[in-house]
Parts: structure tokens; C-alpha cells; sequence
């Protein structure tokens, strides 16, 4: 049986990808710092277990990361007034450094595959032009600079991370709804779409897991 562990659970979207997780019969281990926001209908589950810990507790990590297939995260900041007022004093860049303790252990613990949410603010050498995506990554870069060096940092830690089949599922603006079709290709070339139901990028995640069709690429997802 597939075991899942899944970074960044407690979100919306992270909940889409354990229910997408769940109905492919797989076993899912969730990694959360505030395991109580996590709806009872997931942890009522036989096939979910749940480690506690945030992204500097590496032995905590390492108990999640033990006997998995693959690793599916969507961690990311939280694009909010509140992170902009607190990259005023905040120079850092926390998840990009939870991702380098993650990586590490996945290495010895010999976890390959890792699947992971990114924005259109990490660049791709295959990427077209899109006035779009232009501005939508200028407003994070003004209003939201510290999110923005978060997620750039986040995407150069996992491109350099040897050992590791990565795909980064690059999203432009997350939405809620039933989903439906997606795609995934890239900026200016495949699709001017940049939006994505949590549904769809939920299943375009596991999918990418079972087909490995994007492995050390980073496309950007759409839904249809």
C-alpha cells in the first residue's frame, strides 16, 4: 500500500490532497504544527496517522518521513496583510529552511519523490511571457517582498537537492470549488491560465505521483 506523508495538511489545500490521498486508498502520516485543525473526518480515519512538530523539529520529522513513498507538501507563506506587516521586521526565510531539514532527512531515510506546491514566482528557463503573471509576481515582490524571497528560496532549495525525483507544482492563484479538468505546461507558451482549484491541484499532485510525467520540472497547473 502507498504511504503519503503530506507537509502543510492543516491548510485548505493541504486537506484537498489528503481526501485526494485517502480515496486512492493510500496511508497518509500528516505532518502539522496545530494538529487540532485538522477536520475530524481526517483524523477519524483508520488510514491517517498524525506526528506533531513544526519545521525545525528534525526528530519529529524524521518519525513522519519513516517508510515513506512520497512526500506531497504544500507548504508555503500565507500571502496576508499579517505577513506583510511581519516581513517589515523578518528577514529570514522559514519555510525554505524547513525544506532544507525535510530534504536532508528524506535522503537518509531514503524517501525519493517529492511533490510540492510553488507559485509562478519561482521562474522556469521554460517559461513564455505572460503580462499576467508579470504582474501578479511584481505585487507579491512590492507588497509581500518577504513571502516572495520565502517562495524563490523555497524553489532553489528543492532544485538543488540531489538524490530527490522533485516536481514543483507551480500555481498563479488557489481557489476554492468542485474542480474539474486540469493541466499543467508553461507560463506564456501552453496556457494563459494560471488559476487552479485546491481539488484539481489535489488530484494533478497524486496523478503526477503515479505517472511521473514532471519529474525535476516545475509547470504551472491549471484548471480547465
Amino acid at each position: 500500500m502507498v504511504h503519503v506523508v503530506v507537509f502543510g495538511g492543516t491548510g485548505p489545500s493541504g486537506q484537498c490532497v489528503i481526501e485526494e490521498a485517502l480515496s486512492r486508498n493510500y496511508t497518509v502520516t500528516i505532518y502539522a504544527r496545530n494538529p487540532s485543525k485538522l477536520p475530524s473526518d481526517i483524523t477519524s480515519s483508520s488510514s491517517v496517522s498524525i506526528v506533531k512538530g513544526d519545521l525545525t523539529d528534525r526528530e519529529a520529522i524524521r518519525k513522519a518521513l519513516h517508510g515513506a513513498d512520497v512526500v506531497l507538501s504544500t507548504l508555503g507563506p500565507s500571502l496576508s496583510v499579517t505577513t506583510a506587516i511581519q516581513g517589515l521586521k523578518r528577514s529570514g526565510t522559514p519555510i525554505a529552511d524547513g525544506y532544507k531539514i525535510i530534504l536532508d532527512i528524506m535522503k537518509e531515510e531514503g524517501v525519493k519523490r517529492l511533490i510540492a506546491l510553488g507559485t509562478v514566482s519561482m521562474g522556469a528557463k521554460e517559461d513564455g511571457h505572460s503580462i499576467l503573471t508579470w504582474g501578479m509576481v511584481t505585487a507579491v515582490w512590492v507588497f509581500l517582498h518577504s513571502a516572495w524571497k520565502d517562495v524563490v528560496a523555497v524553489g532553489n532549495t528543492i532544485k538543488s537537492a540531489g538524490d530527490i525525483d522533485w516536481t514543483i507544482a507551480r500555481v498563479g492563484k488557489l481557489t476554492d470549488g468542485s474542480g474539474g479538468k486540469v493541466n499543467a505546461g508553461y507560463i506564456g507558451k501552453d496556457s494563459s491560465r494560471v488559476f487552479v482549484s485546491r481539488k484539481d491541484l489535489a488530484k494533478w499532485m497524486v496523478d503526477e505521483f503515479e505517472n511521473k510525467n514532471w519529474i525535476h520540472r516545475m509547470p504551472i497547473v491549471y484548471s480547465l
